[in-house]
């Protein structure tokens, strides 16, 4: 996608509420799709389990989605529940 131009590897600094958890990825998996890249992977870091946990449910749900599992997915540890993409 433009936004990363043509690394495979894309790191955010911003503001707290900035969007850099939530929109940012939603943006870039929206230029990826658009280019025909259906193959993408976006991995977004949280500092404690229920933050990663609510973070994969809030996406889903502003992406249309019931619950993680179909397009977002997450690993915590051991535990993950996987997207689409695996």
């Amino acid at each position: 996608p433009d936004l990363c131009g043509p690394s495979p590897v894309c790191c955010l600094v911003g503001e707290t509420g900035s969007g850099k958890s939530t929109q940012v990825p939603q943006i870039i998996l929206e230029e990826a799709r658009a280019a025909g890249n259906w193959n993408v992977r976006i991995a977004v870091t949280q500092p404690r389990r229920v933050a990663a946990l609510n973070l994969a449910r809030r996406v889903a749900l502003e992406m249309g989605e019931q619950d993680v599992g179909g397009t977002v997915g997450y690993r915590i540890g051991g535990g993950k529940k996987s997207g689409s993409h695996g």
